[in-house]
């Protein structure tokens, strides 16, 4: 049995079951002896209550009433409840009073009508809830579908990101490369043979959303030799990499392009080149990134940010929302220093397929 008609007929069960105990009780309150004739009474009225109200449900579901409008349901559930209103009043005098009994039954108009609207009542009150669990299950399945757009637009918006970040990589080693290629030829073949290294290694990290910063720190380090390779002596390099934050998951690429962007604005336009440090540490359980480099950062107004710098804050939010951080700021050392706070999880948007799946068969 599908558990959200499992979940209707508990509910039916144990909301009849409700209404009886309420009858039995208030007859025990009252004083009146509980004979076979009241126990039959409270039994017919468990029955045709499940029978009654299952009848009501799939009315609403044959002439598909979950579909319609608040001001077109209302008329229409207040006319059905009088509707098993009567029909349960009716059925339960003739089975009980006519065929259990074995009364003669003498009905006034008023209590016709009193009975009838006590027990009209009762399926409004049916109707508000079995509606109002729709309603809520209509609610959560919109609450999933946005979830799921966010969470693809998210994808789409990361890859675009990623397949914007490798031509832009490409394109500052090989203008390292050719820079070189005058000067040293030889050396420029090894140069080659490392930028493919580094471009296998980004073409494999760019399918996926995070990496351990141990892979990051092996792709920054090819990079820096290809770089040292065409800078020489006047691109100096020093990491401070704490063994603990070794394993903590980043953004693939994402040092990468901070410490290029170091370098293409800040030492290569030094003629006496410049330092680049690399320091990363764990901060309770998040991982704090310090990219330190010989220059100055001139914030211009009304101009957007660099590539890079724009890139990897864009990213840091799509997977982190803003607990991922990114600070820049000149030091009084003559070095640019760059901020990073990458959380422990990536932000949880989830595509729900096992757990909370939509279902849409109606109970």
């Amino acid at each position: 049995m599908d558990s959200k008609l499992r979940l209707y007929w508990v509910c039916q069960f144990l909301g009849w079951f409700t209404y009886t105990f309420i009858m039995w009780l208030l007859n025990e309150l009252s004083g009146m002896e509980l004979d076979f004739y009241f126990t039959s009474n409270l039994t017919i009225t468990f029955i045709f209550g499940i029978l009654i109200s299952h009848t009501y449900r799939e009315v609403i579901l044959q002439l598909n009433w979950l579909n319609l409008k608040i001001v077109d349901l209302i008329p229409r559930v207040i006319l059905t409840s009088i509707l098993c209103g009567v029909a349960y009043y009716f059925l339960h005098t003739f089975v009980f009073e006519i065929i259990i009994a074995r009364q003669k039954v003498i009905l006034t108009t008023l209590e016709i009508l009193q009975n009838t609207l006590n027990l009209s009542v009762i399926f409004i009150l049916w109707s508000l809830m079995y509606f109002l669990f729709h309603f809520i299950q209509n609610y959560r399945k919109e609450e999933i579908k946005n979830l799921r757009w966010q969470a693809l637009s998210t994808e789409v918006e990361l890859n675009k990101l990623k397949s914007q970040l490798n031509p832009h990589f490409i394109f500052n080693s090989m203008n390292s490369i050719r820079a070189l290629v005058d000067e040293n030829p030889e050396r420029s073949k090894d140069s080659i043979t490392q930028l493919s290294n580094i471009l296998r290694s980004s073409l494999l990290m760019g399918r996926q959303k995070v990496i351990p910063l141990s892979q990051e720190i092996q792709l920054v380090n090819d990079y820096l030799s290809l770089e040292q390779t065409r800078f020489e002596e006047r691109l100096q390099v020093k990491y401070e990499i704490d063994e603990n934050a070794k394993d903590h998951k980043v953004p693939p690429m994402l040092l990468q392009t901070l410490v290029e962007n170091g370098i293409k604005h800040g030492i290569s336009k030094l003629p006496e080149g410049g330092k680049i440090e690399i320091r990363a540490s764990i901060e309770g359980e998040d991982l704090k990134l310090t990219i330190e480099n010989t220059g100055n950062f001139r914030e211009v107004k009304d101009r957007e940010p660099g590539f890079g710098l724009l890139n990897s804050r864009q990213r840091l939010f799509l997977l982190y929302g803003e607990k991922g951080e990114l600070h820049i700021s000149n030091s009084e050392h003559g070095t640019v220093i760059v901020q990073v706070t990458i959380p422990a999880n990536i932000k949880k948007i989830k595509v729900f397929k096992g757990n909370i799946e939509t279902n849409n068969e109606d109970i």
